[in-house]
């Protein structure tokens, strides 16, 4: 998910945000806010955007891309090619996330939501017995 401060004044039609399976775009009031390359691929006709009310100084543009590989191998480091980088923190975060969702779907009857995951993330994390 990407997000973008805009005016409180802001519509729907004055933001315009192109989702491609490589790229991505977002203008508003007919001003590039970023343009280029997505780290990764992602599927497209399932991404979406929402402009949302914030604060009483500002909305929201939320930019939701559904990714086309998910593994904590291939967690994004950045939204866009070496634009927009992620902190370590974030990163580490996205990728324990991933793993333990991982661990969900291999094992159904058992519940991740609280387990504390360390590991070797970009190696797929640790191995289960």
């Amino acid at each position: 998910t990407a997000e973008i401060r805009v005016p409180l004044t802001t519509k729907g039609r004055d933001v315009k945000i192109k989702i491609f399976p490589s790229s991505l775009s977002c203008a508003v009031n007919g001003k590039d806010v970023f343009s280029g390359r997505l780290f990764a691929n992602i599927i497209s006709d399932e991404s979406t955007w929402t402009l949302e009310d914030h604060d009483n100084n500002c909305r929201i543009i939320r930019i939701f891309l559904v990714k086309g590989y998910k593994t904590p191998q291939s967690c994004w480091s950045s939204l866009l090619e070496d634009k927009y980088s992620a902190d370590f923190v974030t990163l580490d975060n996205m990728q324990k996330k991933i793993l333990q969702e991982r661990y969900q779907n291999e094992n159904p009857g058992f519940d991740f939501s609280q387990a504390e995951v360390s590991g070797n993330y970009q190696s797929g994390g640790p191995n289960l017995p």
